[in-house]
């Protein structure tokens, strides 16, 4: 999940776009007017205060995977999980064991296959 440090407008307004909220929605949910929500669109640098910093907090907590998958999507965030070591190595073993077993599928017909099971095995 993404964690915003210090929201921002561009942050309030990603998250705004992402659950799919108007301005005056938006506004409403947080307790503020709906200007202050077009001041964040206007000026993304603006940070908010504290208490609505938490607000934000809480909406991105309590949004659904989607609406947080779009949030991301909207900041640029890529929030795919990374590959350790070990799972490279077991997909490089994996894609070896393929290989071999495509090439004995595509040798000559004359060629007698082992069975599968002895190939992978």
């Amino acid at each position: 999940m993404t964690v915003i440090d210090q929201w921002t407008g561009r942050h309030a307004n990603a998250l705004r776009a992402a659950l799919r909220m108007t301005n005056e929605a938006f506004a409403e949910r947080l307790g503020v007017a709906s200007r202050t929500i077009a001041k964040w669109r206007e000026r993304q640098e603006m940070v908010p205060s504290p208490p609505l910093q938490e607000a934000l907090d809480t909406m991105l907590h309590q949004a659904n995977d989607e609406a947080r998958a779009r949030f991301a999507a909207n900041l640029g965030v890529d929030e795919r999980p990374v590959l350790d070591a070990v799972l490279l190595s077991q997909l490089n073993t994996a894609v070896g064991d393929l290989s071999r077993v495509l090439a004995l599928m595509t040798a000559s017909p004359a060629v007698p296959h082992p069975p599968l099971d002895e190939i992978a095995g």
